[in-house]
């Protein structure tokens, strides 16, 4: 009888302290989540959650941590400000006089292939990708843009390899930007 007791005390325990460090997984998950967008602008978050909410896709926003090249993101900070994100640019990408931005996205599902991209034309009011990519290693890579006039960029940090997006229609193409 005393060994039985024993046995469920030992399991209460084990079962208790299991569901706290699941409850607290959960919770950073949930954390991890709203930290993941908070650098978006209002807008541009609400558009992302429509968009993602609307297909069911098992997308995240890629945060920093998701960035294998720390030592190249440092570098670009100092050289773009503190407030660079790897993941995010915002800008007129199609030069139509609105507000556009691009953000790449982790499914952590996946092993291989995890990072996807899409650029938002705006206005956002459809909340519908105008490009998407969804096979693109983003973890040494990060979105640049020129500014006014110049273009949104897709490259490894500290490298002449990139990608530069330009706008097609209502779409986007990449072109290498090594290419004449």
């Amino acid at each position: 009888m005393r060994w039985r007791s024993y046995q469920w005390w030992v399991l209460a325990v084990v079962g208790l302290f299991g569901m706290t460090g699941a409850g607290n997984a959960q919770q950073r998950y949930q954390k991890d989540q709203s930290d993941g967008a908070s650098h978006l602008s209002p807008q541009h978050r609400e558009a992302v959650e429509q968009w993602l909410s609307s297909r069911k896709l098992a997308l995240r926003v890629a945060t920093v941590a998701d960035c294998s090249n720390k030592e190249g993101l440092a570098i670009t900070r100092k050289e773009r400000g503190r407030g660079y994100h790897p993941y995010y640019a915002v800008g007129d990408f199609n030069r139509d006089g609105r507000e556009d931005f691009a953000i790449a996205f982790v499914n952590d599902r996946r092993r291989q292939g995890k990072f996807s991209f899409a650029i938002f034309n705006g206005p956002f009011s459809n909340s519908v990708p105008a490009y998407i990519d969804e096979n693109v290693d983003l973890s040494v890579m990060a979105f640049f843009y020129g500014g006014k006039g110049g273009d949104l960029l897709l490259g490894e940090f500290e490298s002449d390899y990139c990608v530069i997006l330009k706008p097609r229609g209502k779409t986007y193409r990449g072109k290498p930007c090594l290419e004449d």
